[in-house]
C-alpha cells in the first residue's frame, strides 16, 4: 500500500490538463460523528449501523480573487449542501462504507476587459461568474486499525469522481481523484484530539482567467497538484455526550506544482448530541493564507447527521407490539406503591424493585437474593459474572449470579422476553471483542436454557466495546466494562 501510495502521483503531475475544472474548496465533513468538522476520527460504526445526512452547509466567501490595477476576477461566493451516508460491517477488520456528494452554487465577477477605451462598448463592464452543479461524488472506506490504551489508529481510502456536467470551472476536478488518509487520534476523559495526513493524487491543472472575448486576460491564474492533505482537531466535551467544543486547522501541502493555490483554514465551532451519536454542527472561520486561493475570508457551516441504531439493537427478536406497563395512578387519600409489592414508598427501600415474594412477608420492600435485583427493565447483578481469560468459559463462581437470574425468571412468568448482552472492553481488536462478546453472551442464555428457562423468553447479543460503562482508559474502568446485563425487553 505504500508504494502505491507513492507511485500514484508520479501517474499524474507530469500531465497537464486541457480542461480548466479545478475544486477550489477544501472543505469535506467528516463522514460520520466519530470525526469533528473535516477531520475524521479513528472509531467505525458498528456492524450494521448507518449514518446519513447533511453533512454540511457551507458557505465560503471570496476563495479567489486576482487583481491587475483596476482589472479584477474574483469568485465572491460558493455555498455547498454535501450529503453523506455511512454503512458499518465487519469483514476481518471493521470497517466502514461511505458516500459523499455535494451540491454548489457560486458567483463572482470578472472585468473591466479593456480600460479607457472609447470605442469598445464593453469598457468598464463587469461580467457576473454565476454557475451551480453537483460537485465530485466522493466514495470511502474507512478502516479501524488498532487501539492502544487512550490512543486510536486508522485509515481512509477515498476516491472522488466528477459528476458535474456543467461547464463551470469551480465544482470539481477534470479527472478522477484518488485519496488515501491516515488516522491518529486520542481521547482523554472529555478531550478528544485528531490528526489527518495523507495524500491526494490531483492532475495537474491550470486555471487562467480567459477575456470576453476569448483572449487571455492578464489578472491571472492558478496551478494544483498532487497535495497532501493535513489537519488537527481538539474537541472538549463541555457537557459530555450533549455537547462539545471543537477547534480545527486543517489545508493541503502541495507536493507537485501549485502556483498561487495552497488552502490552510481554522474553524472553531460546536456539535450537538441530539442522540447518543446523531448530531448538530455548528462552525465558522477563515483562511490563513489571505494571498492564496483556497482561503476564504470568511466561512459559516452547518449540519446535522442522524445514526439510527438497527432495530435489533431495540429489541431484537420481540414478538408483536411492546406491552407498555403503566402502574395504576393511586387515589389520592392513598400511599404510593410504585412496585406494587405490598409497602408503600415511604417504608420501602427499594421501591423501584418489582420482585415475585409468592406470599413471603417481606418488611423492607427489597429482595432476599444477594446477586440479583430486578428492575422495571432489567435484571441487575451485583457481581460480575466471570469467565476465564479471554474465553467464553464461565467460571464457578458465575453458577450461583445465574442461578437466581433463573429462580428470578421463574418467580416472574410476566417476563416474556430477557435480551442478554455481552459486553467488553477496549482493549485488544475491534472485530476480536466483539465476537468474544456474542460468544460469552451466547454461553450465558445456553446456561440459563438448560435450567429450565424456556429459549423463547431469551435472545443473547454481543456489543463488543460499543456501549462502555465507564469511559476511562483505566484498568477499573475496563473491569466494570467487561459485563454480562439482562435487559428486559417485554413484559405481559
Amino acid at each position: 500500500m505504500p508504494r502505491l501510495a507513492f507511485a500514484l502521483p508520479a501517474l499524474f503531475v507530469t500531465s497537464v490538463a486541457s480542461a480548466q475544472s479545478i475544486e477550489i474548496d477544501e472543505f469535506r465533513p467528516a463522514i460520520d460523528s466519530r470525526g469533528f468538522l473535516t477531520l475524521n476520527g479513528s472509531q467505525v460504526l458498528d456492524h450494521m449501523d448507518m449514518s446519513f445526512g447533511l453533512g454540511s452547509l457551507q458557505w465560503g466567501h471570496r476563495l479567489l480573487s486576482f487583481e491587475n490595477g483596476p482589472a479584477t476576477y474574483s469568485v465572491d461566493n460558493m455555498v455547498s449542501a454535501t450529503l453523506v451516508a455511512a454503512f458499518g460491517i465487519r469483514a476481518g477488520i471493521p470497517l466502514e462504507l461511505g458516500a459523499s456528494l455535494p451540491f454548489t452554487i457560486m458567483n463572482g465577477s470578472r472585468g473591466p476587459d479593456q480600460l479607457g477605451d472609447p470605442n469598445n462598448p464593453n469598457d468598464d463592464k463587469l461580467y457576473r461568474l454565476d454557475g451551480q452543479g453537483l460537485g465530485d461524488l466522493g466514495l470511502h472506506v474507512k478502516a479501524r486499525i488498532a487501539r492502544a490504551g487512550h490512543f486510536g489508529f486508522g485509515a481512509i481510502a477515498s476516491v472522488y469522481v466528477p459528476t458535474s456536467k456543467s461547464r463551470d470551472p469551480f465544482l470539481g476536478e477534470a479527472a478522477t481523484t484518488p485519496q488515501l488518509v491516515g488516522i491518529a487520534d486520542a481521547t482523554f476523559g472529555n478531550l478528544r484530539l485528531a490528526v489527518n495526513g495523507g495524500i491526494r493524487v490531483r492532475r495537474t491543472t491550470t486555471f487562467m482567467d480567459m477575456g470576453a472575448d476569448g483572449a487571455p486576460a492578464t489578472m491571472g491564474s492558478i496551478t494544483t497538484s498532487t497535495a497532501l492533505p493535513v489537519g488537527i482537531a481538539a474537541a472538549y466535551g463541555v457537557v459530555p455526550e450533549k455537547v462539545e467544543l471543537v477547534a480545527e486547522v486543517f489545508g493541503a501541502v502541495p507536493l507537485g506544482r501549485s502556483d498561487g493555490y495552497q488552502p490552510l483554514e481554522a474553524l472553531g465551532g460546536v456539535k450537538v448530541y441530539l442522540a447518543k451519536n446523531s448530531y448538530l454542527s455548528l462552525g465558522a472561520g477563515r483562511g490563513l493564507l489571505p494571498d492564496r486561493a483556497g482561503n476564504p475570508d470568511f466561512r459559516a457551516v452547518i449540519g446535522i447527521v442522524f445514526e439510527p441504531k438497527p432495530a435489533q439493537r431495540a429489541g431484537a427478536r420481540i414478538p408483536g407490539d411492546l406491552v407498555a406497563e403503566v402502574p395504576p395512578k393511586p387515589a389520592d387519600d392513598l400511599p404510593l406503591d410504585s412496585d406494587n409489592d405490598g409497602i408503600f414508598d415511604k417504608d420501602d427501600k427499594c421501591p423501584d424493585v418489582m420482585e415475585n415474594y409468592n406470599g413471603i412477608e417481606d418488611d423492607d420492600g427489597c429482595p432476599e437474593r444477594k446477586h440479583i435485583i430486578e428492575t422495571k427493565t432489567e435484571i441487575v447483578t451485583l457481581q460480575p459474572i466471570e469467565f476465564e481469560f479471554d474465553k467464553d468459559v464461565l467460571r464457578d463462581s458465575a453458577y450461583p449470579i445465574l442461578d437466581e437470574v433463573v429462580q428470578a425468571l421463574e418467580d416472574n412468568p410476566g417476563i416474556t422476553l430477557v435480551e442478554v448482552e455481552g459486553h467488553t472492553d477496549e482493549q485488544g481488536n475491534d472485530a476480536y471483542n466483539l465476537d468474544l462478546s456474542k460468544r460469552r453472551a451466547a454461553t450465558v442464555m445456553r446456561y440459563l436454557v438448560d435450567h429450565g428457562i424456556d429459549s423463547l423468553r431469551l435472545t443473547s447479543e454481543g456489543y463488543g466495546e460499543s456501549r462502555p460503562v465507564d469511559r476511562h482508559h483505566t484498568q477499573d474502568a475496563y473491569k466494570v466494562n467487561r459485563r454480562v446485563a439482562f435487559s428486559i425487553k417485554q413484559r405481559i
